[in-house]
């Protein structure tokens, strides 16, 4: 229970950092790339972005955590 815990806090403290270091680099966060991509903010480039990153979410959510069945040993 403790390591799950100690992982969340990583990522809470690992988050700014990581946009930090992104930003000293000159690299492009996901907001600028959306930005971008669909123009200024408004009520129909909101939607498209929530679609992308909602997909995105559930891309890396339920996408990776599955395991392949060709690792497996046989």
């Amino acid at each position: 229970m403790v390591k799950k815990y100690t992982l969340y806090i990583l990522i809470l403290i690992g988050i700014p950092v990581f946009n930090g270091i992104l930003k000293w680099l000159n690299i492009p966060t996901y907001d600028q790339i959306l930005e971008t991509m669909l123009g200024k903010p408004d009520t129909s480039n909101i939607f498209i972005a929530l679609i992308i990153t909602g997909i995105l979410i559930y891309l890396i959510i339920f996408g990776i955590s599955k395991p392949q069945k060709f690792f497996s040993k046989r």
